[in-house]
């Protein structure tokens, strides 16, 4: 072998090694460096899937941003675990324990100190592996969950069936005139998944209210006076559990809001609920739920609301779209992140070492086009230890470039005053999942100007010639594709090219280093020969 066959098998070799580490794991571009801060009037960081019982890396990154709030989107603690191979739920003092636990780390007992804790609930720390409505530890669940929100045992929020909640953020933007609702709703405690059935009717007509939808009103109440002042009655416990209760003063604000921040457990537009079907068991989403997620898309047309998704559950991290006058009017935009403590490679045995083989050979960023190119699937998606932010601002963008200066300046203020008018659409919403290490992997900013619009100004707008299509036929478009519409060879696509990689990266390597100490021995054999020859 000469010399520059020996180089070149060098230089494939390192090429397999730093396939993960450096080719796929590097910062996309567009994503701005490291040191980066949006400047923001509301500023939320969240995150979901953080072992009790593990490392904690994040809260040091989370704390560095000073985030007015803190959400969590499910899976605070583990509840549940697997004794001799079968998975079993630990117990109540064990749940009890493992939230004590949680509050006691040093860095987020810090971060609590700080900043508001918020949040919701999956299937982990509700007690078991995506349990529902059929979970009879749930009213344990619910109270030792609240518990560690810290919510007053007086709350109103004790009596009702489940965990969903809002909070609503006014007195926002230099004018101190603006406002944000973080809408957190609970996908455990009424979950039929064999009815088709995933909030229960209460929270549907709760998140009514909470959107502003026209015409919606508490339950059993006429007037949105009598909504004010109305209780539950004390002597009907069938109403206690199941009807909504006056809610707590903090969501006693259900006023028109400027933007709405909807936090889902579950993932509400992934889309790739059939992809993943044998790849990954128990993977949960809306997908699941066809109906439900109608209605919700529905509810949020109606509301005339300016909408943004979070969501957690699925162990990477990723920012979804699809774009406008397909799922919604507008373009839909959801972030996700998930996997505080473990990712999707945790997974993986470490039996034989095989965990720490395929970290080698899995980047941190999932090659897009592993997956079909339909609708939005081929995203970026990130698969190690991250956690997400949320940062509003309410300033035009001529302003944020000339007053950057006077950021630290416009701190968030806490919940206060109700404004009575909506201000104008000036300001965006910048979507960052960050690593471990405080770095933005993944972001979008998206104007608040472009989370307008309903079905009927389509209409409008495609019958005065403005848009090709109305509603109807514009979601028919090819940019509208999702995964009911994948052919046979595109649900292929995902499994066999995820399998050709991990089996022919291996194939690849070894190649290499055989090729390697072919050259190797034989440059060494060359020169025993040459002396050979000259003593003869």
């Amino acid at each position: 072998m000469t010399h520059k066959s020996t180089t070149l098998c060098v230089l494939a070799l390192l090429s397999c090694i730093l396939r993960a580490g450096v080719a796929h794991g590097s910062r996309p571009a567009g994503v701005p460096p490291p040191a980066h801060l949006d400047r923001a009037d509301l500023r939320f960081a969240f995150g979901s899937c953080s072992r009790h019982d593990k490392p904690q890396s994040v809260w040091g990154a989370v704390r560095a941003i000073a985030p007015d709030a803190f959400v969590w989107l499910g899976d605070v603690i583990y509840a549940d675990g697997k004794v001799n191979g079968t998975r079993a739920y630990v117990g109540n003092e064990r749940h009890r324990a493992a939230f004590e636990t949680q509050l006691e780390h040093p860095e987020y007992a810090a971060l609590a100190r700080e900043t508001k804790i918020v949040g919701t609930w999956d299937d982990h720390d509700f007690g078991f592996n995506n349990a529902g409505a059929e979970w009879e530890e749930k009213p344990f669940a619910k109270q030792v969950f609240l518990d560690f929100l810290g919510v007053p045992a007086d709350s109103p929020r004790r009596e009702r069936a489940g965990v969903y909640a809002h909070h609503t953020f006014r007195n926002l933007g230099r004018d101190k005139n603006r406002s944000a609702r973080l809408i957190l709703l609970d996908t455990r405690f009424h979950q039929r998944a064999e009815r088709g059935e995933l909030l229960g009717e209460d929270q549907w007509r709760w998140l009514e209210r909470a959107l502003g939808v026209p015409g919606s009103r508490r339950v059993g109440v006429t007037s949105a006076d009598d909504a004010r002042s109305a209780t539950p009655s004390s002597s009907d416990e069938h109403s206690r559990e199941y009807r909504e209760p006056f809610i707590e003063a903090e969501e006693d604000d259900d006023d028109p809001v400027d933007v709405v921040i909807i936090g889902s457990s579950i993932q509400v537009h992934a889309e790739t609920q059939k992809l993943v079907d044998g790849l990954f068991e128990g993977v949960e989403s809306w997908n699941e739920f066809p109906n439900e997620k109608k209605r919700l898309m529905d509810l949020v047309e109606r509301s005339r609301a300016r909408v943004v998704f979070l969501s957690g559950d699925v162990h990477h991290a990723e920012i979804i779209t699809s774009p406008p006058r397909c799922v919604l009017p507008y373009e839909l935009v959801e972030i996700t992140s998930s996997g505080m403590t473990h990712g999707i490679l945790d997974e993986v045995p470490k039996k034989h070492g095989l965990r720490a083989f395929v970290r080698l050979l899995i980047p941190a960023f999932l090659p897009r086009w592993l997956w079909p190119d339909v609708g939005g699937l081929q995203r970026a998606r990130f698969i190690h230890r991250n956690w997400g932010e949320v940062a509003i601002d309410f300033g035009d963008d001529d302003a944020a470039e000339t007053d950057a200066a006077d950021d630290d300046a416009r701190a968030s203020p806490s919940p206060a005053a109700k404004s009575e008018t909506k201000a104008s659409v000036a300001g965006s919403i910048a979507l960052n999942i960050r690593g471990d290490d405080g770095v933005v992997k993944i972001s979008k900013r998206v104007p608040l100007s472009a989370l307008e619009g309903t079905w009927a100004e389509v209409d409008a707008a495609a019958a005065r010639g403005e848009i090709e299509h109305g509603a109807a036929e514009g979601r028919l478009r090819d940019a509208c594709r999702t995964e009911k519409d994948l052919t046979r060879v595109e649900l292929l696509r995902l499994p066999v090219l995820a399998a050709a990689c991990l089996v022919g990266q291996p194939v690849i390597f070894a190649f290499c280093v055989w090729q390697l100490v072919k050259g190797t021995s034989r440059a060494v054999r060359k020169p025993g020969k040459a002396s050979k020859r000259k003593e003869a």
